[in-house]
This record gives structure tokens, C-alpha cells and sequence, in this order.
């Protein structure tokens, strides 16, 4: 799953109408839930590449979203990281409790050494 998401914006600047007839931008949206935080954070990835490619957004970030990349965030690879926070920065809060939340989970990240 984790390399299928990565091939899927290879194939849309080949072929964008086949990834869009075939799902595909769905699919990667419906990895953003998977367990596995490689998938989610080469599906993020994917999402924003083609995203650049589109010239607009590929779906919507919404708390639900930015709540699964963040769940992702603890065990995924530090590119992977990278990845989620730079999407979840794009992200504006809806109240302070979960501009909270979110500032709790991204804390020990830029606590770290590298950052």
C-alpha cells in the first residue's frame, strides 16, 4: 500500500483522467485511516503532489484529517513526518481546544535535537 500510493502520482502526470475515472485520488484519501503510518504519511505526500500538479486541492482537510495524520505522526519515518507536519500546518483549527490538541501532539517533534 505504502508504494501504491507513492506510484499514483506517477501515473497522473502520465494519465490524470485514469487516476481520476479509476478512484484513485479516493483511494489515497481512504489510506489517510490506514494503521500502517508509512501509508499515511506516502498517501499525504501523494495527495500534495498531485494537488501541485491539479493546481488546486485534492480534498479537504479537515479536523477528521488532520487527526489521523497526527496519529500517524509518533511512529512513522522522519521524512514521513516532515510530511504530516507540513500538511497539518496548513490546517486552521476550528476552536482552542483542538488548537490545543493538535500543539500537544506536534510539542516533542520540535523538541527534537534535528529540529
Amino acid at each position: 500500500r505504502k508504494t501504491a500510493a507513492i506510484c499514483v502520482p506517477k501515473l497522473y502526470e502520465v494519465s490524470p483522467e485514469l487516476v481520476e475515472d479509476q478512484g484513485f485520488i479516493d483511494t489515497l484519501i481512504e489510506l489517510l485511516g490506514d494503521a500502517n503510518p508509512s501509508v499515511v504519511s506516502n498517501s499525504i505526500a501523494a495527495l500534495a503532489e498531485i494537488s501541485t500538479s491539479r493546481g488546486r486541492a485534492t480534498y479537504t482537510l479537515d479536523s477528521n484529517n488532520a487527526m489521523k495524520m497526527l496519529a500517524a505522526l509518533n511512529d512513522c519515518s522522519e521524512w514521513g513526518q516532515v510530511t504530516i507536519l507540513d500538511t497539518v500546518s496548513q490546517y486552521r483549527p476550528q476552536h482552542s481546544q483542538e488548537a490545543e490538541s493538535i500543539v500537544e501532539r506536534v510539542k516533542p517533534r520540535l523538541q527534537h535535537a534535528n529540529s
